[in-house]
């Protein structure tokens, strides 16, 4: 499948509260080739991420909004202004791939539409900026209510929270100290010729230089590592964890927290 499609039908579902992108999203890349996947997912995540940006942006270039039945024909534009703004894909190509996806949503009437929307907001984005950086909505790509309680709980820090919320987290690994050490996973992945360095806080984590596909990583399928945000390791520190303790995990989904007590202290 194409990955613009893929992001597309997983973005639709979300746009349509159907769903979350999280379980919208695994069905689709599945049906993507392996070497497009990585391309589906930022197209998905990042047009999440800058989704109230964009919706005002399509909001001005539209002449009326589409209707409830076309949240993919919706979810496909957002996309394609994602890659237009926030992506260095050649516009001709952001432009091209985008539109060559409506004949697979079997709406091909709608192919103009789209085009001439998409090439409108290349030529005219600089003066559409203004209005965009003028609303804080739109500038910080947050929804109002969020922008709303940000603000009142952190009136010095809000703006600072609200854009650190928008950088593309690192990808953060865990080493199964159960399988080997975390220095010992560091010297072989230097050897892989992937770049790495060790977590500032959690003695478990590993931060990749370039975020890759994980599966590809030596020892991930054998269980040696998961992924896991360094915030979250530091649960097995904190815990203070002795031998025949008891630990309930209240709030498991997939177990992460769950699997590091268990890698970290032997029942």
């Amino acid at each position: 499948m194409n990955p613009r499609l893929a992001a597309t039908r997983a973005l639709a579902a979300v746009l349509a509260g159907r769903a979350s992108l999280g379980s919208s999203l695994p069905e689709q890349l599945a049906k993507v080739d392996p070497r497009d996947r990585a391309l589906a997912q930022d197209l998905a995540f990042g047009t999440a991420r800058w989704q109230p940006r964009l919706s005002l942006l399509a909001e001005k270039l539209l002449q009326k909004p589409f209707k409830a039945g076309d949240r993919d024909l919706e979810a496909l534009l957002l996309i394609g202004l994602y890659q237009l703004f926030h992506t260095r894909i050649p516009a001709h190509a952001a432009i091209g791939e985008t539109v060559g996806c409506v004949d697979k949503l079997k709406k091909s009437s709608a192919k103009g539409l789209l085009n001439a929307v998409l090439r409108r907001a290349q030529r005219e984005y600089e003066s559409l900026l203004p209005a965009l950086e003028h609303d804080p909505a739109a500038r910080l790509a947050h929804p109002r209510w969020l922008q709303k309680t940000l603000k009142a709980r952190w009136p010095e820090q809000w703006e600072a929270i609200a854009s650190a919320n928008n950088l593309h987290p690192p990808l953060i690994l865990r080493v199964n100290r159960r399988q080997g050490s975390r220095d010992a996973y560091l010297a072989e992945l230097a050897a892989a010729g992937i770049e790495a360095v060790p977590c500032t806080f959690s003695v478990d984590g590993i931060r990749l230089l370039q975020p890759q596909d994980v599966t590809a990583l030596p020892g991930f399928a054998a269980g040696r590592l998961s992924v896991q945000d360094e915030a979250a390791q530091l649960a097995a520190d904190l815990l203070e964890l002795a031998p025949g303790q008891r630990v309930l995990d209240a709030c498991a989904a997939p177990g992460g927290k769950t699997c590091h007590l268990l890698e970290r202290e032997p029942a």
